[in-house]
């Protein structure tokens, strides 16, 4: 009769256990392999390496646009303000040259050309009037927005600006702690609401805000998201590189599927032998793709169990029950 050994053994970083603790690094129970293998279904994969370069986690929020779009209006509405004035300020300087030669040849008397000269004057104000709007709207809109933004959205149609009108982006704003700054020529930062690394979706960099967080007093980003639509104020978690760490980590990556859970604890099962599984702590939960980063304790192309793993887990608690009994 074949049979399978399951030898369960700590990693050398693990926690030492506690004394009611009814898990033992040396504890081992036997199975028929077959049994055991395709009851549970146990499936394994190898290893892949993997880099990792050490990354910032941060905090960043929907951003309810309606201000902006406010801003948006009146700025369009005083511009075509703005060019109604032009207009009639540009008439009436032809009408006052007109008429001022007129005055010359004594054609038109000075009463006439006097009310021209004040309609002039008056359509002259009216234009001043509506440029200082335009400009209070501008510099109202740089203190909150920023000039890349309001550029984008003081325009009558910009493509970037598109994006966002026709509901096919979202504006986020995120907030980095006191101190820290973007690399040069960082672009890309990794968003999830739920604060899972392995399901981020990639944001853009817009441009840096005006103005500072007001708790960590440090700079807040605006962020274009176009991968994913979430509902505005949503709070989210965001990835970007570590400026203070420019060091590569090498490892492997763990799939998220293969991690069990015992006593807070996080554990994985390694494929030792055709017949054995060795389980090994995964002391860091370093989010990677399609599961978590490990810089130590595992190797290339060592077999991990990707299906089974609590099956495994559940077979040494129920085989070491008699043991705890007999003592």
């Amino acid at each position: 009769m074949v049979f399978l050994a399951v030898l369960y053994c700590l990693n050398s970083h693990a926690a030492p256990a506690d004394d009611d603790d009814d898990i033992h690094p040396t504890a081992a129970t036997s199975a028929k392999a077959t049994d055991l293998q395709q009851g549970a279904g146990i499936k394994t994969t190898p290893l892949q390496t993997a880099a990792n370069h050490p990354e910032l986690s941060v905090q960043g929020i929907v951003v309810d646009m309606e201000p902006l779009l406010r801003l948006r209006q009146q700025f369009l509405a005083a511009q075509a303000q703005q060019d109604s004035a032009l207009a009639r300020y540009q008439a009436a300087d032809q009408n006052l040259s007109r008429t001022r030669n007129l005055h010359e040849q004594d054609i038109v008397s000075t009463h006439r050309l006097q009310e021209q000269q004040a309609l002039w004057r008056n359509d002259k104000a009216n234009l001043a009037t509506s440029s200082y709007q335009q400009q209070t709207l501008l510099s109202t809109s740089y203190l909150q927005w920023g000039e890349l933004l309001t550029g984008w959205f003081t325009q009558n149609t910009h493509p970037q600006a598109e994006h966002f009108l026709k509901n096919r982006a979202q504006l986020l704003q995120i907030s980095l702690p006191s101190n820290t700054h973007l690399k040069p020529g960082q672009k890309t930062l990794w968003i999830d609401e739920q604060g899972r690394r392995q399901n981020a979706v990639a944001a853009s960099l817009i441009a840096i805000a005006p103005q500072v967080d007001p708790v960590t007093q440090g700079e807040r980003l605006f962020c274009k998201l176009e991968a994913r639509k979430l509902p505005l104020g949503t709070r989210f978690t965001a990835w970007l590189a570590d400026e203070e760490d420019d060091k590569q980590s090498n490892g492997v990556i763990i799939p998220e599927h293969a991690v069990v859970w015992h006593l807070g604890q996080s554990f994985v099962f390694i494929k030792t032998a055709a017949d054995q599984f060795e389980r090994r702590l995964l002391p860091e939960l370093i989010p990677g793709p399609n599961g978590y980063f490990a810089r130590t304790g595992f190797k290339p192309n060592e077999d991990i169990v990707t299906t089974g793993a609590q099956t495994l887990l559940s077979q040494e608690l129920k085989n070491l029950i008699p043991n705890e009994d007999n003592d």
